[in-house]
């Protein structure tokens, strides 16, 4: 499993207070149901500032986009599915 993941910098910084339900950041879980192949990474947390991180799976090639701030609510982990291959 390899998960490659890229900041893509919006040049601002948060303009909100982060949420103080999650101070130590969020695990974000893509996957539908328990019993679906997963592959999770870790993701570099806090983000440096307000962007999105492009998550995708070299094996299967699922992608996911995903919003930062640079702030201690940032997303720390994903989980994703695996996407099914139609040949």
């Amino acid at each position: 499993m390899t998960i490659d993941v890229r900041f893509n910098d919006s040049d601002r910084t948060a303009t909100q207070p982060a949420n103080p339900e999650y101070p130590n950041g969020m695990d974000i879980v893509l996957a539908e149901t328990v019993i679906q192949k997963i592959c999770s990474r870790n993701l570099p947390y806090p983000a440096p500032r307000c962007g999105t991180y492009s998550v995708v799976c070299r094996e299967c090639g699922f992608t996911a986009l995903v919003t930062v701030a640079g702030r201690a609510d940032d997303p720390r982990s994903i989980t994703m599915a695996c996407k099914v291959k139609v040949h």
